[in-house]
């Protein structure tokens, strides 16, 4: 998994939108390290997932799998339920090399396109 190592850092990603720049609410920082991904954007969604590194004579593509957390909304009078959120499944492939790539991804069987770019390493534990 020496290769894996490579692409431990802070990512930002954007839902790609044709003309129009992405509002800041709109885009999440993505935290990778050893393979693990963890991330959240402004409205308090989390994700968490991981990349598997292809067969060695494979493509440079990664699969990505993981899920996106969504809070509920608290409107009612009701006690909230004991897990106040719901799991969306997230799938792709992914070049985890580049510093910054267009890709389509699975969101809970929906196709969405998004951007991600490299920001920097991670400081050393």
């Amino acid at each position: 998994m020496k290769d894996q190592m490579a692409v431990d850092g802070l990512f930002e990603v954007v839902r790609a939108h044709n003309a129009e720049p992405a509002h800041a609410s709109n885009r999440f920082i993505l935290i990778c390290r050893k393979g693990r991904l963890f991330g959240a954007d402004p409205r308090g969604r989390v994700y968490m997932g991981e990349l598997k590194a292809p067969p060695k004579k494979a493509p440079r593509r990664t699969s990505l799998r993981g899920t996106y957390r969504i809070p509920l909304r608290r409107k009612s009078p009701r006690p909230p339920p004991v897990k106040p959120s719901f799991a969306v499944p997230i799938s792709g492939e992914i070049d985890p090399f580049a510093l910054f790539q267009n890709t389509t991804v699975h969101v809970g069987g929906k196709e969405i396109n998004i951007e991600i770019r490299y920001l920097g390493p991670l400081p050393k534990q």
